[in-house]
């Protein structure tokens, strides 16, 4: 097989692009480095080190909610360094008012989860297996 690293980045199909980015800036501490409208749609680029994530609506699209028992996506899951490190994920979010999980254990790893604007779950991830 040729060689295949990891993501590039990820597109998520919102409601409202810009209050989107905003969650994102806000909680994961991204910038928004790019932004178009057009009569498609808009799209926003939110972005930190070697993470990207495109916001984007599409015009005429009467789904207004996300739900991941539908073929699609289920979650996105991005990793953290460390235990220490998710601990800190857990402080910022509480502090913010974000709603989040505790910290759960799995045979794979420490999980904290969160839903951004449209219920799209988020998942903060260290490998750590139990």
């Amino acid at each position: 097989m040729p060689a295949l690293d990891a993501f590039s980045h990820i597109s998520l199909t919102v409601t409202d692009p810009e209050h989107s980015a905003d969650f994102y800036n806000r909680v994961l501490g991204t910038q928004t480095v790019f932004s178009t409208g057009s009569d498609n749609g808009t799209l926003i680029i939110v972005a930190r080190d070697a993470l990207m994530i495109a916001l984007r609506d599409h015009r005429g699209s009467d789904d207004k909610s996300f739900d991941p028992g539908r073929i699609g996506l289920d979650h996105v899951a991005f990793v953290v360094p460390s235990r220490a490190e998710l601990e800190a994920w857990h402080a910022s979010l509480t502090a913010a008012g974000v709603v989040c999980s505790a910290i759960e254990s799995s045979p794979f790893g420490l999980h904290l989860n969160l839903k951004d604007p449209d219920d799209i779950a988020v998942e903060l991830f260290v490998s750590e297996p139990a």
